[in-house]
């Protein structure tokens, strides 16, 4: 999934060369503008946030911009581009330290050629350690255990809002826990320190079946330590759900049929339905046609193409040479005891909205089982398990209209949002969602950062 970079108008401006980093200074006021800066050391990030240096403000983060939301927006402040931060240290005593700006999947090659991994299966596998582990990531495993990238962190470097490193670990769990998922308003990561394994195998069945079944299906595993990944297509009521297990033989794994599942699944697919909506204006026609791909999609790229795999197969097959299209999406997370529940909900709203609206999202909606997770104190999961819906549309002029009012149906069936992900949620529908929990994290954003200077208005309404 690729998403847009905004850019910036400037005037008036001229770069210099610092001894610190480039930046970019306001000839008539001599000192830094609002722009993006890209920092290449601890020292250049440091400087950044140091109040002398008067970069202006809301100062914010971004990785690989990948975010469904304006969490990484500094209108009329500083952006701060992580990418140029990538070092990644030598795996010793189980962990592995990198820099922030180390994309996820760069980290999945460099540990496999040490025979290791991150637990987990994720997605957007292109986005950054700093932004996954800030900003959430979902995904499966086979073992029933977490796959976001924050529950492996065992330490961190933070890059407090007035310029000094902090260090936490382990041995402060509750500090630990804060900052992992905090969306960038605590600090700026610098670094992370991950847990590593051996790379472990698994066994994928794909079925194909209707809500109903897939209700029971879910519930039946909801205490199985097993992965579960899906595809809901509510217009056709059918579900294609990957259950993924721990092998019992030695069934290898090859990496070429993952890699054709990705390009046809994450490329060819969206690119055709994209090419429908520029092409045929009914409707009905269009979104009939994409309907038809996607079943055709999964009917091919399923149990006889990648019936095992690994996390290193799946990372890796997203290095392909074809280019993802833009897609919009906004995620909700929901109790797993009603998931069929909101499936069979979500039908009659997205019927009823197409029915009006005639708009529909063409893509399927991408679904995970959450176990139970209290790794990080904003995580959706703190209190149950969950099921993570992804809302995916190609770019479409009624989908802020949609996201809209999916945000009201997510909040009639408990829908808990994920602050970098999830479209349109309001200021009551997080405190409705996280309870006493998001006051003690605006108490702690409040102690760290008086001044609100990495606070931008979108996060604003939520930390305040």
């Amino acid at each position: 999934m690729k998403c847009r970079r905004n850019g910036a108008k400037r005037s008036q401006v001229q770069t210099i060369v610092d001894p610190v980093l480039a930046y970019t200074l306001d000839l008539q006021r001599d000192k830094p503008v609002p722009g993006i800066v890209r920092p290449n050391s601890l020292r250049q990030l440091q400087t950044v946030l140091n109040p002398d240096s008067h970069y202006p403000t809301p100062i914010r983060p971004m990785g690989a911009n990948s975010s469904s939301t304006r969490c990484n927006s500094a209108d009329g402040g500083t952006v701060i581009d992580m990418t140029g931060l990538k070092s990644i240290s030598v795996v010793r005593d189980g962990a592995v330290t990198v820099e922030a700006g180390v994309t996820l999947q760069a980290l999945a090659k460099h540990l496999a050629l040490r025979g290791l991994e991150i637990p987990g299966c994720v997605d957007l596998v292109r986005r950054t350690v700093g932004g996954a582990v800030a900003g959430g990531s979902l995904g499966a495993t086979h073992d029933g255990g977490p796959a976001s990238p924050f529950s492996h962190v065992v330490a961190m470097s933070i890059v407090k809002p007035d310029g000094t490193l902090k260090h936490v670990t382990r041995e402060q769990p509750h500090l630990l826990n804060a900052y992992r998922l905090s969306f960038g308003v605590l600090g700026v990561i610098y670094d992370v320190t991950f847990r590593v394994r051996p790379i472990a195998r698994f066994v994928v069945k794909q079925s194909k079946m209707d809500v109903e079944k897939f209700s029971r299906v879910a519930n039946a595993l909801a205490n199985q330590k097993v992965g579960l990944k899906f595809f809901y297509l509510p217009f056709k009521s059918t579900v294609y759900a990957q259950l993924r297990r721990t092998p019992t033989d030695d069934t290898p794994v090859r990496s070429l049929p993952w890699m054709i599942k990705d390009v046809g699944e994450s490329a060819i697919i969206p690119a055709l339905c994209d090419k429908l909506n520029r092409i045929v204006s009914i409707a009905s026609v269009r979104y009939g046609l994409a309907d038809g791909l996607h079943g055709i999609g999964h009917a091919v790229l399923s149990n006889s193409l990648t019936g095992s795999g690994s996390s290193v197969a799946e990372h890796q097959a997203a290095d392909s040479r074809f280019d993802p299209p833009t897609l919009e999406y906004s995620t909700w997370c929901f109790p797993a005891g009603q998931i069929g529940e909101v499936l069979a909900a979500y039908r009659a709203f997205a019927t009823e909205y197409y029915r009006k609206h005639r708009y529909r999202c063409d893509m399927p909606v991408v679904g995970y089982r959450l176990p139970m997770n209290r790794a990080a104190l904003l995580a959706s999961n703190f209190d149950g398990q969950m099921f993570a819906l992804r809302f995916v549309s190609s770019p479409q002029p009624l989908w802020e209209d949609f996201t809209m009012d999916l945000a009201a149906f997510a909040s009639e069936w408990g829908g808990v949002p994920i602050f970098s992900q999830t479209r349109a949620a309001e200021q009551r529908q997080a405190e409705l969602a996280f309870g006493s929990r998001l006051e003690f994290f605006r108490k702690f954003r409040r102690r760290l950062d008086r001044d609100g200077r990495l606070l931008n208005p979108y996060l604003a309404q939520y930390f305040i």
